[in-house]
């Protein structure tokens, strides 16, 4: 690939979505387990006068575009954007690069990153949640060259996916949210899951930094690991020893400590994940020396991304918690407990769907959550999902509670659950289709 071509390449706009294809852009046919890219090539080329086709060489749909101008052949689409990715990283240097990895919580942490951050400085963040082998090179290739901050999520099933990631990312500060126990299924213990998300601290640029959990159980050997590789660590936490600290001051406000500096805000939701993410956001900004009080009106204004814990006022008197994107053991039982200490006059209600990306451990995850929920109060829980039986079993003779074996089953009573003068929490692992259904009927 001659460097020239690879250039005025990079100065358009990629898509991966037939769909969404404009002119003067590229087109790259990625072949997926559904659906394969190539089949649109032609279309796009006779739509477009301007657009650029990338495909693979051997592709069968491309039998009539050998001698077109406008498409470039290579034998591998997906090793395409990779290197081009790489490329566009080397070419932005002198530019900030955060990355994000964790259990839970990448996504509504990059995006109140990028919300802040762009308050100072032009600022990028990487589209939806695409944070696998091809989001994130997709959205890298895309990224804005006038910006100064740009903040990505690092996702991973298994060993290896962060190392692949983050050697393409290159962040000169990384962010570690926390360990929990989702993707436990695919690598065995929590153990392990801490091993992967460490692989992302070896390819933070020489003299980086990491910011890390201080409350996690994990902290002491992701700092030894930190500073085996001579990177330098920052915390957040609960206990005063984190570099950035919180205590709750009453039903709305926190104190912030950082260093040597204390000052209280008020918050509209006392919410674990929302305090966690203005901490990393106040390290962030001391990191980048920016003016912190020029933020701090703004963090009680938060807003969570849909199904992230965003709470949300439907018809008078009640109000829906909209946990519904994502569950593992470790977020749920914080989601429970939270929930549970929430002051409030109205009935609570508790909708929880399966934790997925388990294997094995998926019974006796599901059976320690029945455990968990039996020591709390709530006026209403309802279970949805095959795995979460095992959740019914522990809690059907202390609760008044239903079981429902899968989402259609679910959406049919789904109007017996809006309770007047309620609040009623959903959480569920994306799959099971809790959040989908919410879209639907609530939003």
């Amino acid at each position: 690939m001659k460097f020239n071509i690879t250039n005025k390449i990079l100065k358009k706009k990629f898509y991966i979505d037939s769909r969404l294809v404009k002119e003067n852009s590229v087109f790259l046919c990625i072949k997926g387990p559904n659906n394969d890219g190539h089949k649109y090539a032609k279309l796009i080329l006779d739509r477009f006068k301007r657009t650029i086709i990338i495909c693979e060489k051997n592709s069968i749909y491309l039998k009539n575009l050998k001698n077109s101008n406008r498409v470039i052949f290579c034998n591998s689409t997906k090793d395409f954007l990779i290197n081009l990715a790489r490329i566009k990283r080397y070419l932005l240097c002198s530019k900030n690069f955060i990355g994000i990895t964790g259990s839970s919580g990448k996504t509504s942490l990059k995006d109140l990153l990028f919300t802040v951050l762009n308050k100072y400085k032009k600022s990028y963040k990487s589209q939806k949640s695409f944070n696998n082998n091809i989001g994130l090179p997709y959205t890298l290739v895309n990224q804005n060259i006038k910006s100064e901050f740009n903040i990505y999520e690092l996702g991973m099933n298994n060993f290896g996916e962060i190392d692949y990631l983050s050697n393409i990312l290159k962040p000169n500060l990384a962010i570690i949210t926390n360990i929990g126990e989702a993707h436990l299924g695919n690598l065995g213990s929590i153990k392990n899951i801490a091993k992967a998300k460490a692989e992302i601290i070896k390819n933070i640029t020489k003299q980086g930094t990491i910011i890390l959990n201080q409350d996690c159980k994990f902290f002491d050997q992701l700092k030894k690991i930190s500073k085996k590789n001579k990177i330098k660590v920052l915390s957040f936490g609960s206990t005063s020893k984190a570099t950035v600290s919180y205590k709750v001051i009453s039903i709305n406000e926190i104190e912030i400590k950082l260093n040597n500096l204390k000052f209280k805000l008020k918050l509209n939701n006392i919410n674990l994940n929302i305090i966690n993410n203005i901490l990393v956001c106040i390290l962030v900004l001391s990191f980048f020396k920016l003016n912190i009080k020029k933020s701090k009106s703004y963090f009680n204004k938060i807003k969570l991304t849909r199904g992230r814990g965003n709470i949300v006022k439907y018809r008078k008197k009640i109000i829906i918690i909209d946990d519904s994107y994502n569950s593992n053991p470790s977020s749920l039982k914080s989601s429970i407990n939270q929930f549970e200490k929430l002051y409030t006059k109205k009935k609570k209600i508790l909708v929880i769907g399966d934790m997925l990306e388990l294997g094995k451990f998926s019974k006796k995850k599901h059976g320690e959550i029945g455990n968990y929920l039996s020591k709390m109060r709530f006026n209403r829980i309802l279970l949805v999902g095959k795995e979460s039986k095992e959740i019914y079993k522990k809690i059907k003779s202390t609760f008044w509670c239903k079981y429902f074996e899968n989402i259609n089953i679910f959406s049919k009573y789904f109007k017996n659950v809006l309770i007047e003068n309620s609040i009623i929490m959903f959480k569920a692992s994306n799959g099971v289709g809790l959040n989908k259904l919410l879209n639907k009927k609530i939003y």
